[in-house]
């Protein structure tokens, strides 16, 4: 029989697996870290509290563990690529806008044609 603190902690790892999830799809890098953060307690949490002999309940919970992590890893690697994607073509756009900077400058006619000095 499953102890509480086996059950509770593999209950909010599963839950915050869907908020992290949630955050993947939507693109929402900044609450991601928070929540891996607070996952990543709960899966020592979940570990720590392992029985001594590990029964078939625990293991099985154990799998799903390592499935939604596998999971999100696999979403992550598919965001990590988009935001990588998006990066270079910024970074190709600036390089296109750089190519107008000398033509986009205005320069007063009275600097070309009068020397201030003399």
């Amino acid at each position: 029989m499953p102890t509480p603190k086996i059950h509770d902690a593999y209950a909010q790892i599963m839950s915050l697996g869907k908020e992290e999830q949630a955050c993947i799809a939507a693109g929402n890098t900044e609450d991601l870290e928070h929540i891996l953060a607070q996952r990543e307690k709960a899966i020592y949490s979940f570990l720590e509290s392992a029985p001594e002999e590990c029964d078939e309940l625990f293991l099985k919970k154990l799998i799903n563990v390592q499935k939604i992590h596998a999971q999100l890893h696999n979403e992550v690697k598919a965001l990590h690529q988009s935001l990588k994607e998006e990066l270079s073509k910024i970074r190709s756009e600036n390089r296109r806008f750089g190519g107008y900077k000398n033509g986009a400058q205005v320069t007063p006619l009275t600097s070309r044609l009068l020397n201030k000095t003399g």
